[in-house]
């Protein structure tokens, strides 16, 4: 007989196609540039899907542990739950896969639905559910979620059996997708790409002018002289000299203003779609405005705090609230993210331990590792040892003065 976890991996291994009016419903309605927009379909904008394929290939790569708080500080706790989430959650997806799924949906969607998969009382694995296969229930106040299997059985759900991740929110029960409320920039960045891509396939501008002295009525004459001055000068042959007889002249034809405003639309569409997923544009190829290597460095921190953070965080909490108890919780370590700037780390710690603002403990304890013997000592700078001995040789010699 089949296990649960092997009834509902079968039943949730497929992906059910949303209807034409659900698209349309959730964001999928025709913009004012004339483009359908939705989650299926905004990938198609390079921007998006650039933004979107950084975002979870990071946090997919950062490690993905098991801790626990003892009083020798934080531990890593090897065993299955570990396993799970750091090698392989079920038998289909490697943890990279599984997490890289799971934050697409989260950041296309708006949500992210992940059922843990339990025998007995033992976690067993994680399965990555479908957002279409996912209702959420608000009858008479009480929150359920109902998970329609490809099977046609109905899981009805307590918020504690499903971990449900939400991108932005409004009510905090329902994640809204981005693309939502960036509809209208992706879909005038979609009409804007069509329209250089047609414009160009029909060849709309030509590249230059030749124009000759005389009439030619022929018009095999005057195609055949085209492909001629073409042959020679055009392709593998462009940047020569020209040698132009019988008086003819050469035009070059400028970027019409039109074609100039289209590019300059699809430039604007990159910054607002970064702005939308809190990416540095540099960081999808976009190099306008970026600035010299200090100022890139500032925005690579930037993105770090102000997109990689967030997402972590709810990530751990989320699965630590809907799987463990007692002092464990699970972490998602950035700490090789932040490699790049360790040096600076690295001076601030030093600078803080020989002013005794930290301890050599506080410091391992930032950097995961166990206190040492004498390490919750504060150093003393040695011009402020020597004050203090002064000064308690002062009060220990003080002889109360004879009255006069």
């Amino acid at each position: 007989m089949a296990s649960f976890y092997d009834r509902v991996k079968r039943s949730i291994s497929g992906v059910i196609t949303p209807k034409p009016w659900l698209i349309n419903l959730f964001g999928g309605t025709t913009t004012s540039a004339g483009e359908s927009v939705s989650s299926t379909n905004a990938p198609k904008v390079a921007t998006v899907y650039a933004c979107v394929n950084l975002i979870a290939d990071t946090i997919a790569s950062l490690p993905f542990r098991l801790m626990r708080e003892t009083e020798e500080g934080t531990v890593y706790v090897p065993g299955l739950i570990d396993d799970l989430v750091r090698r392989a959650p079920n038998g289909d997806y490697n943890s990279y896969t599984f997490r890289k799924a799971m934050l697409t949906q989260l950041l296309l969607r708006g949500n992210a639905y992940v059922l843990p998969i339990r025998e007995g009382n033992s976690l067993s694995g994680f399965e990555l559910v479908d957002t279409d296969l996912v209702e959420v229930d608000t009858t008479d106040g009480v929150l359920r979620y109902h998970v329609h299997l490809t099977n046609g059985v109905k899981l009805r759900l307590k918020p504690s059996q499903i971990i449900h991740l939400k991108l932005w929110t409004l009510d905090g029960i329902q994640g809204v997708s981005p693309i939502t409320y960036a509809r209208e920039t992706i879909g005038t960045s979609m009409a804007a790409t069509k329209h250089l891509g047609s414009f160009y396939g029909r060849g709309a501008t030509p590249k230059g002018i030749l124009q000759i002295q005389g009439t030619i009525r022929d018009a095999d004459r005057i195609r055949q002289i085209g492909q001629q001055f073409d042959a020679r000068y055009a392709g593998e042959n462009s940047g020569g000299t020209a040698v132009l007889t019988e008086g003819a002249e050469y035009k070059p034809v400028a970027m019409s203003m039109r074609e100039s405003q289209f590019l300059e639309t699809l430039r604007f569409g990159v910054e607002e779609i970064c702005r939308l997923y809190k990416v540095p544009p540099h960081k999808v190829g976009h190099m306008e405005g970026a600035g010299y290597s200090n100022s890139i460095e500032a925005q690579n921190a930037q993105f770090l705090t102000d997109c990689i953070r967030p997402m972590v965080e709810l990530i751990e909490m989320e699965f630590t609230n809907k799987v463990l108890n007692g002092n464990r919780h699970f972490n998602l370590d950035m700490r090789a993210l932040m490699r790049g700037d360790i040096m600076t780390q690295v001076q601030r710690n030093v600078s803080y331990w020989n002013i005794g603002v930290i301890s050599a403990n506080e410091i391992r304890k930032e950097e995961g590792l166990p206190p040492i013997e004498g390490g919750d000592e504060f150093y003393t700078p040695m011009h402020q040892a020597v004050q203090n001995d002064v000064n308690n040789g002062q009060q220990g010699n003080t002889q109360p003065t004879a009255a006069q």
